[in-house]
């Protein structure tokens, strides 16, 4: 026996706006709408019919926050500025940069041979 589709519903859309927007998880938000009619009672039913939807729904907000941290970086916020490198430049605060020094090998002299020298023992 197959099993009837269920309807898109405007009010379960909304219902999904609302706590994507209050950062509920998604098994919370499916378990929250199961009084509204037509309320998918699976998460991959959710997925099929919505997903989409909760795409479009996460990326509005990430690019809400994101726009905020910007902001704030720009304006000279050092936990956003960190933030905004770390997450978008690859940057770490452990990162080293290690550099060397050109040395003319004529003119090293190394401890070993100046107290060599000093001692009298250097070989011409």
């Amino acid at each position: 026996m197959q099993r009837e589709k269920l309807p898109y519903s405007k009010d379960i859309e909304n219902h999904i706006r609302k706590c994507i927007n209050g950062g509920v998880g998604l098994k919370d938000m499916l378990l929250s709408m199961q009084h509204l009619q037509f309320a998918p009672g699976a998460t991959s039913t959710l997925y099929k019919i919505y997903g989409p939807f909760i795409a479009q729904c996460k990326a509005e907000l990430n690019g809400s926050v994101g726009r905020k941290v910007i902001e704030q970086a720009l304006d000279g916020d050092f936990k956003s500025q960190e933030l905004f490198l770390r997450s978008k430049a690859g940057w770490s605060p452990t990162q080293t940069v290690e550099t060397t020094e050109a040395v003319d090998e004529d003119l090293d002299d190394t401890a070993i041979n100046t107290l060599m020298g000093l001692l009298g023992k250097l070989e011409e």
